[in-house]
């Protein structure tokens, strides 16, 4: 009898062991699909985090201050803004001063009426001395007004080339290469195609980002509208033309909203 009591004892306390050892091996498959979730959901945020643009390199880099360069025509000058602080290369400049923490110099070199033949390239080496991390480069608007025969687009292409290979040659900079600009109904809207064309494949064969401003001006006359009044900030007679207040702060939005992601 007593031999069956130690027997049956030893019994119950295998069956207790060979349960108790299932209901272990059962709660850690059930837990062990989590944790390898929670680890791929933790790889994909820090790929996520570690995506490397523009920004996040001008964020890294060790330089306590940063200089930006704005290279261009009437535009870049800030024509019809309100005032110079909110002209859209100011503006970016604030939102990059905000994204990078950093203090960043705005150089503006840029004149009312010039093409990249007769202001771009002849000014390019005052660019390359400052040795800056960005530039945005804005020509075409003027050029463009002069036709698309062989001379002037050729000279065109030939010098916008000539000008981003030397960015690229000689600086370590960023380059934002902008397209046209026109009003949605403009005169001139079929050359700047052409030469948004030109502008889009220096920007692949140089591997440079290109920003397209025709997706601000183009169906959107909200941008351009003014009402024809003398600016005494930039002392000429408005037009509808240019860029308003609005335009500026889009083009300053689709600037920064390019370095964020490209």
């Amino acid at each position: 009898m007593r031999r069956n009591k130690i027997a049956y004892l030893i019994f119950l306390m295998m069956i207790t062991l060979l349960v108790g050892g299932c209901s272990q091996k059962t709660d850690e498959s059930v837990a062990r699909p989590v944790r390898t979730e929670a680890k791929q959901s933790t790889k994909k945020k820090n790929k996520v985090d570690q995506k490397q643009t523009i920004l996040t390199d001008l964020k890294k880099t060790k330089k306590k201050n940063l200089i930006y360069y704005a290279l261009g025509d009437s535009l870049s000058v800030g024509l019809f803004s309100n005032d110079m602080n909110s002209r859209f290369t100011t503006l970016f400049n604030n939102d990059l001063k905000k994204g990078t923490g950093k203090d960043v110099i705005e150089i503006n070199n840029s004149s009312v009426g010039k093409t990249v033949t007769n202001f771009g390239l002849p000014n390019v080496q005052d660019l390359i001395n400052h040795q800056p991390d960005i530039v945005t480069i804005e020509f075409g608007t003027n050029d463009s007004a002069y036709g698309v025969d062989s001379k002037n687009l050729g000279d065109f292409t030939n010098n916008l080339d000539t000008l981003i290979n030397r960015v690229k040659q000689e600086t370590t900079a960023q380059i934002l290469l902008l397209t046209t600009w026109s009003p949605s109904d403009g005169k001139y809207i079929s050359n700047d195609e052409t030469y948004d064309h030109e502008i889009q494949n220096i920007g692949k064969k140089y591997n440079v980002t290109v920003v397209d401003l025709s997706t601000i001006w183009r169906n959107n006359p909200k941008v351009t509208e003014n009402d024809l009044g003398y600016s005494q900030v930039y002392n000429r007679a408005k037009d509808q033309f240019h860029p308003n207040q609005i335009g500026h702060e889009e083009i300053a939005k689709l600037l920064y909203k390019t370095v964020k992601t490209k």
